[in-house]
């Protein structure tokens, strides 16, 4: 049987599991890989990254073409607390 290359947007067809990928890269903490994994969801959906973003924007973009992106992929920002473990 012959090896296929991997493609996460195989894999991430419910918004469920587009948020748990995104959310996942960015405890990473490494931005290229947050655009990359933006990258990869705009190939499970009809989201255009482009559209989105642009070459001129994908260093920095900003947060009303990533909210845009993000709704047309049925996913919203969201803030959440962070709580480093030596804290209580």
């Amino acid at each position: 049987m012959a090896s296929r290359p991997y493609k996460a947007s195989r894999y991430l067809k419910n918004p469920q599991d587009r948020a748990a990928y995104l959310n996942e890269v960015l405890e990473s903490g490494d931005f290229n890989a947050f655009l990359l994994a933006l990258k990869n969801l705009a190939e499970t959906s009809e989201a255009d990254f482009a559209t989105h973003f642009g070459d001129e924007n994908v260093k920095s973009p900003n947060l009303t073409h990533l909210n845009t992106f993000l709704h047309d992929l049925g996913l919203r920002l969201s803030i959440d607390v962070f709580q480093p473990a030596n804290i209580v």
